[in-house]
């Protein structure tokens, strides 16, 4: 396939005609949702997996759907049949890997060196195809990356992010979704990744530095407390109490706010040929409490709310965002079609490797 690349967008360009702006909405329902997701579950238990692939369509169908701009919905176009003859292969190689290798360690490391040599070409099997069923008014999406840079990221990680203690990990995190978004295509309209590896270490780092700074001051107002007179095990105690119950909820929120971080040091420097996306009051924090909360209802409904979290994070992603618009989408054309496989979608599904943005 080949695209016509238009020049990379110029901040200080003088566009002779106004910008279209265009906000995303998101008009599913947690219990719209729930109707499917409840559906899918149960016919993916009666037929021991195979409806799975016909759930994950109208999975994605539902979520594409009841996402809008400009008055237009996306649309998920993929094959359920397609999607069966791929996880039938990727499960027999799985099952074929997990049996063998019980019967003999080197089977075993052989199996293990495989799906490790192979896990680029799924990585970037997985975009290409997901890429290429999604749609937006007609006009397709479409992922270019070469096999090459995927196994030089994933050279990057092995030997990068052990050496340097896990210190590396921002960057080569950074060079993975460079890898996937520059090679990203809207019909003829390349997408633009400007996000700095500063960016990525900043939304690392802040959640980590705000930690150490909760510690910092739980520790002077424990030893504050120890300071009171006569009541002090009653007062320790429940200074004590109060800055473990701090700590351990900040523990939890670290990971949520770091995706926080990381979703907003994108979608902030992410253009579309001349176009930019833009956030509109999005907080870290208010994702990570989302996101926190949304685990916590999960557990504690034993997974029933899970349709309603799914939503929940979604409706946010989608509410905080617009689009910048100097070009006419409605004059947009879809290049030549591929055929993209799903075989490596559904091997890193079997393997429980899930790419998406």
């Amino acid at each position: 396939m080949t695209h016509t690349t238009p020049p990379p967008l110029n901040p200080h360009h003088s566009y002779q005609q106004a910008p279209d702006v265009h906000d995303f909405y998101f008009h599913g329902t947690g219990m719209g949702y729930f109707k499917i997701w409840i559906v899918n579950l149960v016919l993916t238990i009666i037929t021991l997996g195979f409806y799975s692939p016909w759930a994950k369509v109208r999975r994605l169908r539902y979520f594409y759907g009841h996402t809008q701009i400009n008055r237009q919905v996306f649309d998920f176009t993929a094959n359920p049949k397609r999607i069966l003859v791929g996880r039938l292969i990727a499960l027999g190689i799985y099952l074929v890997i997990a049996v063998f290798g019980q019967f003999s360690p080197e089977i075993a490391a052989m199996g293990s060196l495989i799906i490790f040599v192979v896990m680029p070409w799924i990585v970037r099997s997985t975009m290409r195809f997901r890429a290429r069923n999604s749609q937006y008014n007609n006009v397709r999406f479409a992922f270019e990356g070469s096999l090459g840079s995927a196994y030089l990221i994933l050279l990057a990680g092995v030997i990068l992010i052990p050496i340097s203690g896990g210190l590396l990990a921002p960057l080569v995190w950074w060079l993975f979704k460079r890898y996937q978004f520059d090679n990203t295509y809207f019909g003829q309209l390349n997408f633009g990744f400007h996000a700095s590896i500063w960016d990525f270490y900043k939304a690392t780092l802040l959640p980590i530095l705000l930690l150490l700074i909760i510690a910092i001051v739980g520790g002077v107002f424990f030893a504050g407390a120890g300071t009171v007179g006569q009541d002090n095990d009653v007062v320790m105690g429940s200074a004590f109490l109060v800055v473990v119950g701090a700590f351990y909820l900040f523990m939890l929120l670290i990971v949520p706010l770091m995706q926080g971080y990381v979703h907003q040091a994108i979608w902030h420097h992410l253009t579309l040929g001349n176009n930019e996306f833009e956030l509109i009051d999005f907080s870290p924090l208010k994702f990570a409490l989302i996101q926190l909360t949304n685990y916590i209802a999960i557990i504690v409904s034993l997974g029933l709310l899970h349709p309603w979290a799914a939503v929940r994070i979604h409706r946010y992603k989608t509410h905080t965002l617009r689009l910048i618009a100097y070009d006419d989408f409605t004059q947009m054309t879809t290049p030549s079609p591929d055929n993209v496989s799903p075989l490596g979608e559904e091997i890193g599904d079997v393997f429980d490797f899930d790419i998406s943005w």
